[in-house]
């Protein structure tokens, strides 16, 4: 996703951040729709719970009702406080409801209408019930009463006139009364315990006192009796109206108000603990669902924040490691180790493309700086080097004086001593034959001498000729032949100084591949320093040991070792620095720093120093490659 790249930093620490926001909106958003559910579900639960408790308050309170407006004892306040109490809680199940919705609260609905209804009927009924009492009570009294005065009035007549007549109008007002008190206690019994049994026992007892009066209004024939038999008779019949009335009032309530109510109130309490259990099972399976959800959200939101973080710190992190190894190899370049230095990859539009863009335009400048610097350095190392090769001449012409003195000598005395055989004395006597085959016998034995002296300072001459032509091929060659050769060389000068030469070469060593003439350089160099320690250091018998073998890396190594004491350790760290010298006369200080230039920067190898128990050792590792490897 390179399309990261063109935003900055900034930018994309702010798409980090509205990640996070977005990812705990998210999860606030899931739990809260999540606990919204749960609550909602909890909510319903309460409320079923709610009309569960007051469906018993109101069946309570209607049990309270029943008790207090019906049967031997009476309390109306009592009553009147269930009734109101039961109103109430029927005013709560119905707000309840209003708060519910859906196909589980249809029924519950429903049947709480048919309860408020049918509770309602049966509170109309027990006032009616009530009424009704109260009127077979007052009717009761009235024909009680007037069948009393019917009797009172014919026992006066019974003390002025005694006759059948009047006897059997007493008889029978007599059992009109009795069964007036019969029958009312047949309906007292029956109102506070309906029973069937007693209902027949009031009917018969009724039948019979109707009977008695119908027979009595048959014997009546006076204007008063006819008219208290016409009100008992009223009387009479609105009694047993009432009663009837009772009845049917009673057996609905009893048969049809009570039951239903019962059902109705059963129906709401098992509905009521029906949407509870469901709505205790809705919150579990919402739970598990909003655990899920929130789990599947949570992982998704994880997913694409660890997603896009990584993206984003991909993006900077790349865009940093470019940054950083172009600055290493920036740093490599201003250290010599590498001949170029390589812009800043730039992948991005941010504010470290930025910075690379100005490190890049440095970089161009202070590489052509560099190069320009370089290309002075490499000149004035040219020039040293140069400098140092002259320097070194002139110590070769002096060798050349040095071992050119002894073989010119003996050129010079065998020509001297041919002049004086030949011409001078004329010790040979070329008249005969003996005397011409002995001079020639002289003769070609001094020229062959007199050539082989020629011969050897003609290979001193090409020896050091080659020793100072420049030389830039590589060629294979034999450390071991090389040291020799420029012993050779140096040879006289070490004799004549009274320095012994130690040598300890390796066997069968593997001709290498560089350039042998600077080597020879090198070397040269640090024999002739070590030479100039041991005569300034005035050693009794100086000495130098030379080895030359391989080391565990399989490069071949030179260690040139004096016993003239070792170098100072102040300052054996500036040996190899320009223009240094611990010599106080005649030392440029070039000699060693050219010699590390050659080896390092030339041959590709290292070369050191280090203080030994004799004296300073110079180790020269050659990396070249072998010739059996090439």
């Amino acid at each position: 996703m390179n399309f990261l790249n063109n935003f900055s930093i900034r930018c994309k620490t702010y798409i980090l951040v509205g990640l996070s926001v977005l990812a705990a909106l998210s999860l606030s958003f899931v739990s809260n729709n999540g606990l919204n559910i749960i609550q909602a579900q909890v909510d319903e639960l309460i409320r079923a719970n709610s009309i569960e408790r007051n469906a018993y308050r109101a069946i309570l309170e209607e049990k309270n009702y029943l008790l207090n407006a019906n049967g031997s004892v009476m309390n109306h306040a009592n009553a009147k406080q269930a009734f109101i109490k039961s109103e109430r809680a029927i005013k709560h199940i119905y707000e309840t409801l209003d708060g519910m919705s859906g196909e589980s609260t249809r029924a519950i609905k429903q049947a709480m209408k048919e309860y408020d209804v049918n509770y309602k009927r049966g509170i109309y009924l027990l006032e009616e019930l009530e009424k009704e009492s109260n009127v077979l009570q007052k009717n009761g009294e009235s024909i009680t009463s007037q069948i009393q005065q019917y009797v009172e009035a014919k026992r006066v007549d019974v003390k002025r006139k005694l006759s059948q007549k009047t006897i059997e109008k007493i008889n029978a007002g007599s059992n009109i009364w009795q069964y007036t008190y019969m029958t009312r206690a047949d309906e007292k019994r029956y109102l506070l315990s309906p029973d069937e049994n007693l209902f027949e026992m009031f009917k018969k007892d009724f039948a019979f006192m109707m009977s008695e009066l119908d027979r009595l209004k048959a014997m009546s024939n006076e204007a008063f009796e006819h008219e208290k038999i016409v009100m008992f008779y009223d009387s009479a019949k609105k009694y047993e109206e009432s009663m009837y009335r009772w009845v049917k009032y009673n057996n609905e309530h009893v048969s049809a108000v009570v039951p239903n109510t019962k059902k109705l109130g059963s129906i709401v309490i098992g509905e009521s603990l029906n949407i509870g259990n469901n709505s205790l099972d809705d919150i579990y399976e919402k739970r598990e669902f909003v655990v899920a959800t929130l789990i599947c959200v949570t992982l998704f939101t994880i997913f694409i924040g660890i997603l896009f973080g990584a993206l984003i710190s991909r993006s900077i992190s790349r865009v940093i490691s470019n940054f950083q190894t172009g600055l290493l190899d920036f740093f490599s370049y201003l250290d010599l180790q590498k001949n170029s230095a390589n812009q800043i990859k730039i992948e991005s539009k941010d504010e470290i493309a930025v910075m690379a863009n100005v490190v890049n335009e440095n970089i161009v400048k202070i590489e052509e700086v560099m190069q320009n610097k370089l290309s002075q350095m490499k000149a004035k190392d040219e020039q040293m080097l140069q400098q140092s090769r002259l320097a070194q001449m002139g110590e070769m012409i002096s060798m050349i004086a040095h071992q050119w003195r002894q073989p010119l000598g003996v050129i010079s005395a065998i020509s001297i001593d041919m002049q004086i055989r030949l011409f001078e004395r004329r010790v040979y006597d070329l008249s005969t034959v003996q005397g011409r085959a002995d001079m020639e016998e002289y003769s070609l034995k001094s020229l062959n001498k007199i050539n082989e002296f020629v011969k050897h300072l003609s290979k001193t001459i090409d020896d050091f000729r080659n020793f100072f032509k420049p030389d830039k091929v590589r060629t294979s060659f034999n450390l071991v032949s090389l040291v020799d050769k420029t012993l050779t060389i140096g040879g006289h000068l070490l004799d004549t100084k009274g320095i012994e030469i130690v040598k300890n070469y390796g066997k069968d060593l593997p001709e290498i591949s560089s350039f042998e003439n600077e080597i020879m350089q090198v070397v040269l160099s640090v024999i002739h320093n070590g030479a100039d320690a041991l005569v300034s250091n005035e050693i009794k018998q100086p000495c130098i040991y030379i080895s030359i073998d391989t080391n565990e890396s399989g490069n071949q190594v030179i260690l040139i070792e004096d016993n003239a004491g070792g170098i100072p350790e102040d300052i054996i760290s500036k040996i190899f620095d320009p223009y240094f010298s611990t010599k106080e006369k005649n030392g440029t200080g070039l000699g060693l720093y050219i010699a590390q230039i050659i080896i390092t920067e030339h041959c590709d190898g290292l070369i050191s120093v280090e203080n030994t128990n004799r004296g300073a050792c110079f180790k020269i590792e050659l990396t070249g490659t072998t010739k059996g490897e090439e």
